[in-house]
Formats: structure tokens, sequence, C-alpha cells
């Protein structure tokens, strides 16, 4: 079922970015915190700013990396005494960008990274009767082409082609009291969708390349999930006869739900001097398209019970970036940022599928250059949320349970080389 990449979707990005996206792709987006927009050369263009691509070198040229994401443990202090853990998670992710010498005052590019995604797992009867597991994968495939219009001014576009697959895993147990609990519904849900989206770009120099400009675009796409759902329900939960509470349905049922990746704005500028090169990036993510989550199951009953639209509500976000690229020497570069980044999750529908929160984003790298043609990197990236006050509602009582969100964040570590041809 669908359930599953929403909630899924809305969980790794806790670590990144607001909400559920994924802007660090590259040796250089993890090292400048995703301020390599308007100064942004080489194959990774290709992915944060495409139509810079026309003021490379005239070469083909192609990154390669792999990144590993360690999500630290999130922790929910009730304000009745009781602390609950989710579990920590790591992953290993692959990241690719290419883009090719000139042709004519045209460029093309091509980038395969992963804009969204999540998991977030928890074992305390609270937590798990909304988000037991939710895990969320997307790979995207964008292809890009630019144009130069003259020597200051760049313009492209591209096309995103993003595969989504997605788990959920949810388990409602009612405390009888006295140690035991009765369960009340089982859900396991697995789907994936294939959509499409576009990105635009439009980047200016000066004449003496000091100073540079741009403005990127990435398009909404509606993640269409669709796929299985099993488990059971309590046949209480649709009679309301106690003489049913040990009454339990087994089921299997077709599901699907549409799941938003919000579009994004990004305006930057970035400015040379000497040796050094700062940017500035204001990004806007429009996450008020994610109004709700609405699942819809074949099955009536099953639908009657987890079919309900659920209120999300997210509001429209910034997160602010500043990136500082240094040449040490002819082979040398290194890279430190800096981000805030807002939450779009609004206190009103703040749960445990996504404990999110505002958050500082530190990060640094540097590149090698081997020789002319080969450069090699590494880069670091580490997530501080901040602790939130939260009011999250308990299916199974349907009172809310009160406390504070802590620890959480994220650590990324990412080695990779440029090659250019």
């Amino acid at each position: 079922m669908k359930k599953t990449l929403l909630l899924s979707s809305v969980l790794v990005a806790t670590l990144f970015a607001s909400g559920y996206r994924i802007p660090e792709q590259s040796l250089k987006g993890i090292a400048l915190s995703a301020a390599n927009v308007a100064n942004a050369s080489g194959a990774d263009s290709a992915y944060y700013n495409p139509a810079n691509m026309v003021f490379n070198e005239d070469k083909n040229s192609f990154e390669l990396l792999t990144t590993m994401i360690h999500l630290n443990k999130v922790k929910f202090q009730n304000d009745n005494g009781e602390v609950y853990y989710s579990r920590k998670e790591d992953f290993i992710v692959p990241q690719f960008h290419f883009t090719s010498k000139d042709h004519n005052g045209w460029r093309f590019g091509f980038s395969v990274t992963y804009p969204a995604g999540l998991s977030k797992r928890w074992d305390d009867t609270i937590p798990e009767a909304g988000a037991k597991e939710f895990t969320l994968k997307t790979i995207e495939l964008n292809p890009v082409i630019a144009k130069k219009v003259n020597e200051n001014i760049g313009v492209a576009f591209g096309i995103r082609f993003v595969k989504s697959e997605g788990i959920a895993n949810v388990l409602g147990l009612k405390s009888n009291g006295d140690g035991t609990y009765t369960p009340l519904y089982s859900e396991y849900l697995n789907g994936d969708s294939f959509d499409k989206g576009w990105n635009a770009a439009v980047a200016f120099r000066s004449d003496d390349q000091t100073l540079r400009l741009a403005a990127t675009y990435r398009s909404k796409i509606n993640l269409s999930l669709s796929g299985d759902a099993s488990g059971f329900y309590n046949l209480y939960l649709i009679t309301g006869n106690p003489a049913d509470a040990a009454k339990v349905v087994a089921f299997n049922t077709p599901g699907k739900v549409t799941v938003p990746l919000p579009a994004v704005l990004n305006l930057a500028i970035a400015k040379k001097f000497g040796k050094t090169t700062l940017e500035f990036v204001f990004d806007r993510t429009y996450w008020h398209s994610y109004k709700k989550l609405d699942f819809d199951f074949k099955d009536p009953a099953v639908n009657a019970i987890f079919g309900t639209p659920k209120p999300k509500d997210w509001k429209d976000s910034n997160t602010y970036r500043f990136g500082i690229t240094h040449q040490c020497s002819e082979k040398l570069t290194a890279m430190l940022g800096y981000a805030y980044d807002e939450s779009p999750v609004p206190n009103s529908t703040i749960d445990f599928s996504l404990p999110d929160s505002d958050k500082h984003i530190f990060s640094g790298g540097i590149k090698y250059k081997l020789d002319d043609r080969m450069s090699v990197g590494i880069s670091a990236l580490y997530t501080k949320q901040k602790t939130r006050r939260a009011s999250v509602y308990d299916p199974i009582t349907k009172t809310y349970t009160n406390g504070e969100f802590k620890e959480g964040g994220a650590v990324l570590f990412a080695a990779g080389f440029d090659y250019t041809f």
C-alpha cells in the first residue's frame, strides 16, 4: 500500500532538508551544505545549476561518488516520564553526474541522484501505533540541456524521471492495564511508482567572472504510489461491539496514495575574492502542496479503518545556505558550508513518522587534483536537530501524547572522483 511511501519519504528528509527532501547530491554539494548553485562548475553543475554548464571547460566531465548516511536515534521524552527511541539507520548510496563539452553553444548533462527518502523505525507501543517502520527509496534520472545566450548568460531545461519504492508498517496494541495488550490492527504496506517532472535554470556571470548569479527551479512531482497492503484488524474497529473484541480479520488488498515531492526555488549569489569564493543560497521549498495524507484501499472495511484522510497542512519553508570555497594551491581546494533549515511540519500535525524540527547543518570537504584529468575528494556533513515540543495524536487511546523530540540528526560522508576528457 502506499501509506508506506508517504510516511517514509517524510523520514529520511528529516535529516538533510526541510521535510523529506535531500539536496546534498555531490562531493561539493555535501561539503558546502548545498550552497553550490551560483558557483557550480564541473560535472555536478548538471544537477545544481545546469545553466552553468555553458561556462565549464570545453570538455566532457563526470563525477562518481559514494555517500554513507547515518541517521541518529530520535528520542521522545514523554511528559509522563517514559522515553522512546527510534532505531539508528545506515545507508550507502551512489551518485553520478555528467556534463558534455560545447556543441555550438549547447551543452548536455545527466545526473543520477536520490532526491527524497527515509527510514524510521520505532519499537515502543505508542510510536509504533503510527510508525513502526517507514522506509522510502527514490532515484531520479535527470537529463538536462543548456544554451549559451552570450558570454554572460546561460539557460537550461531538464526532464526529471523519479522511481519510488516504499514500505510502511504499523502495529496497534491496546493496553489492558495489567501488562497485557489486545491487538487492534497490524498493517504492512509496500508500493512503488514512476513519475515525471521538469527543472529549469538561468545563470549570469560578470565579465571578470568574479560575480555569479543564478536561479533554479525544480517542479513538483506527485509520487503516485500503488501496491499491496496486508495485515489484520480487530472486528471491534468496524462494529463497535465489545463482543467482537476477540475477533481478528486478516486482509490483503490493493491500495494507493499520492505524495508530493515539492517544487523548489533556489536564488543564489557567489562572489570571488582572490582565491576565495563566497556563496549564499536562498532555498524555498513549496510544501504547501502537502495538505493531507489520503490512502485509498480497495477493500471497503480496510479503507474504513486506514483510509481516513490525515491532515498534514505543511507550510512552505526556507533554508539559508552559506558556502566558502578556497583554492589552497594549484591542486588542493578546501570547502566549508553552513545552513539553517526550517521545518515545514506544523505543531498541529507532527507525529512519529517524521519528528522534524529546525536544523543547523555544518559541512566541509577537500578536492585534490591528481593530474589534468582526474581529481579525488572527500566531504562530510553533520545535521543537528533542535529540540521540539510536540503533542502527538495517539490513534489507540484517541488522546494526545505530550513531550519533546530530542537528539536525532544525521552524519554524511562522501568520497569520489571526477574525470574530464
